[in-house]
């Protein structure tokens, strides 16, 4: 249940955002700690490099059962959530979590991919072709290799469906952000496993993943490969808010506190949940545990997704 204890208001799209003491929460287009006055002048995108796969076009190799541009995700537990202190309330409490293997997009969906399920009539369009300083920014092929934006929760997963995949649980996208307990010694979960980033524990900057300040829109897929989270996979923070299958709950994990496997989130709720931060984030809401609650009918500039799949 949402409770009292979280704080619902109408904001201004783009200028209105809001935090809550007890998790991230908007009503109608506001996003947590954002400053919508200060954008950095658009530069004409770099041509992609022909060793580069942005759209995560890799051949599957023989110890990768997942589709062509998913990465796998093995089987095993992780930490999940954050300890008093370390982030918002609705991180609380941390907790470990064993998830089932299973397979995640390489990068966020990207215009083109989109625009080829749109052309074909399997997915809605998205809200608007612009994005916050372009205004081709769905048709132009200068933008192809971007995240899709202004695509609502269930054009997401209409989207995902379509290629025979699904949208990634809360669990399975924290997990493929922060990295299970099998990459660090010694076996088992402890606070080795509790890394804050895809990248480890370092600070954010510019060349790690793109939240405020450093491009003032969104960036193409795949372009900060420092940042990269622990299985491979590009810009699992920043850039655009990612939609993920459950809806959301800011006291969701205490039903796991003792531990749980392949949680799949609360049956209903009025608010879905996003994660990942965007460029328009400070980089407090740029972590791997961070959470945020919105509605899934709004679609916004700043929000996008990635798909899942079982192997």
């Amino acid at each position: 249940m949402m409770g009292d204890t979280v704080r619902w208001f109408a904001a201004l799209l783009l200028i209105g955002w809001t935090t809550s003491c007890g998790g991230d929460v908007a009503a109608d287009g506001g996003e947590p700690d954002a400053d919508s006055t200060d954008v950095a002048t658009e530069a004409t995108p770099d041509s992609p490099d022909e060793t580069d796969a942005p759209d995560g076009e890799d051949a599957p190799d023989a110890e990768n059962p997942c589709p062509a541009g998913m990465t796998l995700v093995p089987a095993g537990p992780f930490r999940m959530g954050s300890d008093p202190g370390e982030g918002q309330t609705d991180e609380l409490p941390e907790h470990e979590v064993l998830v089932s293997a299973f397979c995640i997009d390489l990068v966020e969906v990207t215009n083109a991919a989109y625009r080829a399920c749109d052309d074909e009539g399997s997915c809605p369009g998205p809200l608007s072709r612009a994005s916050w300083t372009r205004r081709d920014y769905y048709t132009s092929a200068a933008y192809d290799d971007y995240p899709v934006v202004y695509v609502d929760w269930g054009s997401a997963s209409a989207f995902c469906a379509s290629l025979g995949k699904r949208l990634p649980t809360e669990a399975e996208w924290e997990k493929a952000a922060r990295g299970g307990c099998e990459l660090v010694a010694p076996a088992g979960c402890g606070p080795e496993d509790e890394r804050s980033h895809p990248w480890g524990d370092e600070t954010p900057t510019c060349d790690l993943a793109n939240f405020e300040r450093c491009v003032g829109d969104t960036d193409r897929t795949g372009t900060r490969p420092a940042g990269d989270g622990p299985y491979g996979n590009h810009d699992m923070v920043g850039n655009v808010w990612e939609w993920v299958g459950d809806y959301y709950d800011i006291a969701g994990y205490a039903d796991c506190a003792a531990g749980c496997a392949d949680p799949t989130g609360p049956a209903t709720g009025s608010a879905r949940t996003l994660r990942g931060g965007s460029w328009r984030n400070a980089p407090d809401y740029v972590r791997a545990p961070d959470r945020f609650g919105m509605d899934g009918e709004s679609p916004h500039d700043f929000v996008g997704f990635r798909c899942a799949a079982d192997p």
